[in-house]
């Protein structure tokens, strides 16, 4: 039997944000307000809760956007804008 022992390793988790979470690659070519949305996060090298708090949103609400779930309502959309740098809710449909 081998010896337990217990050491750990810490490091930033920021360094090692993948580019797949879950299996779901980044879109290269977004179509949808969510796919735009995940593409911007990650560009940004930001996890879903560090987004969700610069867009005064919850976790799961943005979670819901990225997945398509739920449709961003008219008052977050010029958040969104800003945050995005581009206006998708003018090209894209719920």
């Amino acid at each position: 039997m081998l010896p337990f022992d217990e050491r750990s390793v810490v490091g930033p988790r920021s360094k090692y944000l993948p580019c797949h979470i879950r299996g779901i690659p980044v879109p290269k070519d977004p179509r949808t307000v969510g796919e735009h949305l995940r593409r911007r996060r990650l560009q940004l090298k930001l996890h879903q809760s560090q987004a969700a708090r610069m867009l005064r949103v919850s976790t799961v609400t943005l979670s819901l956007w990225e997945c398509d779930k739920v449709f961003p309502t008219i008052p977050y959309q010029p958040k969104l804008v800003g945050y995005l740098g581009l206006d998708v809710f003018k090209t894209v449909n719920p």
